[in-house]
């Protein structure tokens, strides 16, 4: 039979996802990017929403069971939750129209995976300001930050996705079925309590063996319990769908699926990313658990000072005697401990190199700058490389460096308030004590002669009012030199730097390899903590413990976070006062001036404070009872799973040449191979990250041939939907974060030739929210997710015929989601997934020449069908169509000539000519943008004044009036031409308002126009009323 569509392949709530997405960027305490940095993280909300819109059906289908439309109904109707919290929108908040949404399951799937509350419904519709960003979304959204542990939200979705995955489509038909042959009872309630038995069986093992006092000592009753609590494990696992992302990255996508219960797995090629997965999705779910111990035990682990620190309530006591001590979570508990022991034990040795201020205090770090060498002969003064002199400058505070210049000699004093002085490196140097400029080039050289000096130029602390500055004191000047020979060769990174530009060494300034990337202090601190971490190691034998391992594991994180913050390539920012690491552009530039972090202090950049990250996240993440299978092995290995094994594959690919992941995640790699190599040697087997095998199109890993990159790219993605299609049995999902024709012809090149066809598509904003917004930018969202199915494509398709049938779905999937208020380029998105599923179905599309229509063609195809599906049955004249169309589909973005020649034909009787007159269009060489309304006015003075004036003409003019002072003016034009409240007019207005970018200075006007719709259309009316005045009497 029939499978029933995903919900993923109807219908996402997009808005809510997007908002939820928007702020995770900003979120800190226990999120997962907290624990370890890695590129192009997909935001939480939208992972989890993916995941489980992939794994349920949509409810609407024919096809659907009904023992999984029960559930919805048992789950999230009106009948089960109190307040009804997932009815859905009275008024649909972000279209400018009253717009009900109906009350339907597949809507209430909807609302649960997100919905806005009251608040941000009243400003998304112009009643209220914004609310703050932890209240957008309701407390009973699945994809809420907040609910990430809340077991009664999660269960919600665990339980559909165990109904959709136990009951089958057999069901659909019958309403209250009981067997079908073979098969258990599939009704909604025999499968919830199914759920709920195995469920319980977890709850109880955990009970059971975490209750168990030194469980952490082998005993037949506590290998007994252990086995018990993985047995019931594997029982509910069983019964749950197969996750897989091949493309784990930093671990978001596998991450949730294993919070929503299935059976989760991860692959990445690159082993820092597995070190970082085992990190967030392995460890702190198996190991993050209470463990109670007797005191006798507890101290012979952990000493008596350990004793005495432990709170009272985690205490245990026996008439009236302690007797033992529990432990909330034994991992957080462990690696804390250790990490404690192995920072004390490195300032033990190396200590006296960071010492305290006259008042005890720690510096927080020591500002450094690089020094160069005035290139006047007769000056030759070492200049400090400063771009700007600010150390702070912040709307509260600013604190910058004065020189003093003394002849040839620079020396500095610190003050406090606003400075106009501009750095002396620019486009070049230019000389305080000369006025000479020394050229970018001649620097470079002095750093191939090894020349560049560096310069300890202020120190860092922390104080009652904040972040203080002053200049170092000479122990701290003759503390910050370390000699080389104090440096162990076989312990810090000398491994080679590849030469190009997204890293430092590329870039001409003489780093070549990866140690040149820190000072000697720097590598010294590093290296001795390398060596105490190998003390710990012979301490607890990780080769013979997986938990010990793990420990070691994270102590290794830790030191990799203190590279990462310590390095004489990281930034100052000066309008947060903190230390930013080399990566804040997914590139190491060249830094002239950097804070070195005291890593042995307790506050910001310090390795403690590092540790405290480690910990949040490993507590935030402990009390979901199923971790992720994780393998580090090439993506496109088919021999990791064996047919159709996997239920749903979801993943976000990498894309060409956007990131250098191999090149950029070395600085790591060199690290975690002297921490980690014995302990993963198989991980760490090679000098640096794998690249030939890595999925991108870097120029430099195939001897800098671009084609040989690209084509290698497009060969690699193709090799890994392949494979995806023989593991797969139900449904991809892929999430990709671009939009361009050339994005688009890849992706669908990649899926439709592994056997696969996409079957919808979604545009998700995933940006912070303080992005600057232009006029361009209204045309396309940030990120794309696509749906695709295992789809043999049989035979050739007629070009005419394949169009007839774009036509006619895109013209379907615009009426169904334009009544769930898609609008502009979300809903063009959504029509490019299904005008593929047209062209799928075939192995080719070929014209009456017998040439083969292109994805390219195809996109082109279904803006086309979109354009013709918008405009039917608008009440408007031609120009006022093509400018609602335009808008829908391009913004005000810039477009190819070809473009406006293209759209003017589709189903309209103009020609470009006529839109440049008109000044619809304003044309820029060989390219056009739509015309703002002021534009319009500015290039058309008398506009929207004759009587038979296009719509869009009338309803310019009448934005410019509103924006000026003439409000008589204003009310009689409106009196004029929008008289009439549901005349065509104001249905213009209605629909730029949807479709403009938000505040921007059209989309203001017609807000403006539509919130005093009422009152101008009164007034108007008022002011056209004659006046009676008394008579005169003549004498």
């Amino acid at each position: 039979m029939t499978k029933p569509k995903k919900l993923i392949e109807v219908a996402m709530p997009i808005k809510e996802i997007s908002a939820e997405s928007v702020r995770d960027k900003s979120i800190r305490h226990g999120h997962i990017s907290t624990l370890h940095l890695w590129w192009a993280r997909r935001p939480l909300p939208v992972c989890r929403a993916v995941v489980f819109a992939s794994l349920v059906p949509d409810p609407a289908d024919d096809n659907c069971p009904q023992a999984f439309k029960d559930a919805v109904e048992i789950l999230l109707g009106k009948k089960t939750n109190p307040g009804d919290p997932y009815n859905t929108y009275a008024d649909i908040p972000w279209t400018s129209v009253f717009d009900p949404m109906e009350d339907s399951l597949r809507n209430r799937l909807q609302m649960f995976i997100g919905k806005f509350t009251q608040p941000m419904q009243d400003h998304l519709l112009g009643k209220t300001v914004k609310p703050a960003a932890k209240i957008m979304l309701t407390d009973d959204s699945l994809i809420k930050w907040d609910n990430k542990n809340n077991e009664k939200i999660i269960n919600k979705a665990r339980k559909l996705i165990w109904v959709a995955h136990n009951c089958h489509p057999e069901q659909a038909s019958t309403e209250h079925s009981r067997s079908v042959e073979g098969q258990s009872e599939q009704t909604a309630e025999a499968l919830l309590k199914d759920f709920d038995i195995h469920y319980k069986a977890i709850k109880k093992a955990e009970d059971e063996l975490y209750s168990l006092t030194n469980r952490h000592i082998e005993t037949e009753k506590s290998k007994q319990l252990t086995e018990n609590l993985h047995n019931a494990i594997e029982a509910f696992l069983n019964k749950m769908p197969k996750v897989f992302d091949p493309f784990a990255g930093g671990g978001a996508i596998p991450l949730e699926a294993a919070r929503l219960g299935c059976r989760s797995y991860g692959n990445d090629i690159n082993p820092v990313a597995h070190i970082i997965q085992k990190g967030s999705l392995e460890f702190p779910q198996k190991y993050g658990k209470p463990i109670s111990y007797t005191i006798e035990e507890f101290i012979k682990l952990y000493g008596e000072d350990e004793f005495n620190k432990v709170a009272n309530e985690n205490k245990t006591y026996k008439n009236g005697n302690i007797v033992g001590v529990n432990i909330p979570n034994r991992l957080s508990f462990d690696v804390k401990f250790y990490a404690k022991k192995l920072l004390a034990e490195t300032e033990k040795e190396i200590g006296h190199l960071y010492p305290d201020d006259e008042k005890g205090n720690k510096p927080i770090a020591y500002y450094w700058a690089r020094v160069g060498i005035c290139s006047n002969p007769i000056c030759k003064a070492e200049v400090p490389l400063l771009k700007q002199f600010y150390l702070a400058n912040t709307t509260s505070k600013q604190v910058y460096f004065k020189p003093i210049i003394n002849d040839t000699n620079i020396d500095f004093e610190i003050h406090k308030g606003k400075t106009e002085l501009n750095g002396w490196l620019q486009k070049a140097l230019n000389c305080p004590c000369c006025g000479s400029t020394t050229p970018i080039k001649d620097l470079k050289d002095q750093a191939k002669n090894n020349l560049l000096k560096e310069r300890l130029i202020a120190v860092i602390e922390e104080s009652n009012e904040g972040k203080s500055y002053r200049l170092p004191s000479e122990q701290e000047q003759k503390f910050a030199i370390v000699e080389e020979n104090l440096l162990n060769r076989l312990l810090i990174p000398n491994e080679e730097m590849k030469e190009i530009p997204d890293l430092v060494s590329g870039r001409g300034w003489n780093i070549r390899s990866w140690s040149q990337m820190f000072s000697n202090r720097q590598l010294l601190l590093l290296q001795t903590l390398l060596i105490k971490l190998n003390e710990l190691k012979n301490e607890f034998n990780p080769d013979k413990s997986e938990y010990y391992k793990a420990i070691i594991t994270y102590l290794s994180i830790l030191i990799d976070r203190g590279s990462a913050i310590s390095t004489s390539f990281g930034r100052w920012d000066v309008s947060r006062e903190n230390i930013q690491s080399p990566f804040s552009k997914q590139a190491i530039p060249m830094i002239f001036d950097y804070p070195e972090a005291n890593l042995l202090g307790n506050t910001t950049g310090s390795l403690n404070n590092q540790l405290n990250w480690i910990i949040r996240y490993i507590e935030s993440e402990c009390q979901n009872s199923f971790s992720v299978d994780l393998k580090n092995a090439s993506s496109g290995d088919k021999s990791q799973f064996s047919d159709k094994y996997i239920t749903a594959v979801i993943t976000d690919p990498p894309y060409y040449d956007a990131i250098a992941y191999a090149d950029l995640s070395d600085f790591f790699y060199v690290w975690l191979k002297r921490t980690l190599g014995d302990v993963y040697p198989i991980n760490f087997a090679t000098p640096q990250t794998p690249k030939t095998d890595e999925c991108t199109a870097l120029k430099h890993h195939h001897n800098n041939n671009k084609t040989n990159a690209k084509s290698h790219f497009e060969n690699k993605l193709l090799e890994i939907f392949d494979a995806i299609e023989h593991q797969t049995s139900d449904i991809v999902s892929i999430m990709f974060a671009h939009q361009s024709t050339d994005a688009w012809t890849t992706l669908c090149n990649s899926i439709l030739g592994a056997r696969m066809n996409i079957t919808g598509s979604w545009a998700i904003d995933t940006e912070m929210s303080n992005r600057t917004i232009g006029l361009a930018g209204a045309a396309l969202q940030s990120s794309v997710t696509v749906s695709c199915v295992p789809s043999q494509s049989e035979g050739y398709g007629d070009y005419k015929e394949v169009k007839k049938a774009i036509e006619a779905t895109v013209a379907r999937e615009v009426d169904e989601l334009y009544r769930l208020g898609f609008r502009g380029a979300d809903l063009l998105t959504a029509c490019f997934g299904q005008a593929v599923s047209e062209f799928g179905k075939y192995k080719k599309v070929e014209k009456a020449d017998g040439s083969e229509v292109t994805v390219a063609e195809l996109l082109a195809m279904a803006r086309e069908s979109a354009f013709n599906a918008l405009l039917k049955g608008f009440d408007g004249d031609e120009f006022t169509k093509f400018y609602i169309g335009w808008l829908q589909l391009n913004g005000f973005a810039e477009s190819d000539f070809d473009d406006a020649a293209t759209f003017a034909k589709a189903g309209l009787s103009i020609n470009v000519a006529e839109l440049f007159k008109e000044h619809i269009l304003i044309q820029y060489k060989n390219k056009q943008t739509l015309a703002t309304f002021a534009e319009r006015n500015k290039l058309k003075p008398n506009l929207g004044t004759k009587s038979d004036s296009f719509l869009i003409d009338q309803v310019h003019k009448a934005m410019a009036l509103y924006k000026g002072t003439n409000r008589n003016a204003l009310l009689d034009y409106i009196n004029d031409k929008a008289s009439a409240p549901d005349g065509s007019f104001w249905r213009v207005v209605t629909s730029l308002d949807e479709l403009l970018p938000k505040e921007c200075d059209d989309q203001k006007m017609t807000k403006g126009l539509l919130t005093n719709k009422e009152s101008l259309i009164r007034e108007s009316k008022e002011t056209q009323k004659p006046t009676v005045q008394q008579g005169t009497l003549e004498l």
